[in-house]
């Protein structure tokens, strides 16, 4: 892998697990529908919740990217992308 690759897969990750976060966050009623079992209570008026594929494919995306990210950070930490990643030393 190229010294660009596991940064670039990190960053990657990273924005996935961001993005899909931020959207689970604004769509908290749609979550919480999704788990929620028999209401018993109806929900009052407010924003329209997305479909429950949307919020089923945001949560899995989002463990994806958060469990990824931690792969390969500990890829780093176990040194096996130490021929990747180490630092060249300036030549005089």
């Amino acid at each position: 892998m190229t010294t660009t690759g596991f940064p670039l897969l990190l960053v990657i990750a990273i924005l996935v697990t961001a993005v899909t976060g931020i959207w689970l966050l604004l769509n908290a009623r749609s979550v919480a529908a999704l788990f929620r079992g028999v209401p018993d209570i109806e929900p009052g008026p407010g924003r329209k919740r997305a479909p429950r594929g949307t919020t089923i494919v945001m949560l899995i995306l989002f463990n994806i990217g958060w469990i990824s990210a931690v792969a390969i950070e500990w890829t780093a930490w176990n040194g096996a992308a130490n021929a990747v990643t180490q630092a060249q030393p300036y030549m005089d």
